[in-house]
């Protein structure tokens, strides 16, 4: 690996929604340590210095088995990558259910990825094991910061996906990802009518009302990462299911 597209740095612990699709359930069960009262992150160093010899560009807080919002040194970690890896963006990968609680730490990331897959109570609640949707509008009036909205796509969802799209320009959002569960090999008729305007790791972009919409699917991407899982392991395996148990 010559270089990677981001750096993850993966929190563990309980959580605040309920996913039944949660990658956690498919990652080692060593790997899932709870590290949210750990600070620094175990293995950090060795992070640091992978970062710096391939001059990764992006940081990325995110979660195997919960969000980052719950991490609780999130702004001293934040000062900690700005501190040992300036080069780099930070960004971070949440379900926005803190976002508006924590928006001033929310603001101090470079950007924001929201996992949300729908505005529909009962849908959510399906996708997610819990019925409030996190307010979208309230998190895009107050972000300092770009937020691109990041959503799964399963039977639950699927027919809603064009509404969707329609609600979230409307909210002002610029950039959405749609996804295809890794492993899931129904062919969801997405944007059928829709012609790609490029491609993105081996992925259809399109643009539709104003939004940048990428068409995700993990088991063909061409993308690359490295992830510094809870217990300190350090994989550059992009997919975390992949990820090497001690």
């Amino acid at each position: 690996m010559d270089t990677a597209d981001f750096a993850n740095i993966l929190f563990a612990g309980p959580c605040n929604r309920f996913c039944p699709f949660c990658i956690g359930k498919e990652v080692a069960e060593n790997l899932n340590a709870s590290n949210l009262s750990i600070f620094p992150p175990l293995g950090w160093q060795a992070f640091v210095a992978e970062v710096k010899r391939l001059q990764i560009g992006e940081v990325v807080f995110t979660g195997t088995t919960t969000d980052p919002h719950l991490y609780r040194y999130e702004a001293q970690l934040i000062d900690l990558v700005r501190a040992d890896l300036p080069q780099a963006k930070i960004s971070i990968h949440t379900n926005g259910a803190l976002s508006l609680k924590k928006i001033k730490i929310f603001n101090r990331y470079d950007r924001a990825c929201i996992s949300l897959p729908t505005l529909n109570p009962q849908t959510y609640a399906r996708m997610m094991g819990v019925p409030k949707v996190p307010d979208l509008r309230r998190i895009i009036e107050a972000s300092e910061i770009p937020v691109k909205v990041s959503s799964i796509i399963n039977e639950h969802n699927v027919d809603e996906v064009d509404l969707f799209l329609k609600q979230l320009s409307a909210l002002g959002v610029k950039r959405v990802v749609l996804r295809r569960l890794f492993g899931d090999l129904r062919q969801w008729k997405i944007l059928p009518d829709r012609v790609p305007v490029r491609y993105y790791r081996k992925n259809p972009v399109y643009e539709i009302d104003g939004l940048e919409v990428t068409w995700w699917n993990f088991d063909e991407t061409a993308s690359s990462s490295i992830n510094l899982f809870a217990d300190g392991t350090l994989s550059k395996e992009y997919l975390l299911v992949r990820a090497p148990a001690r």
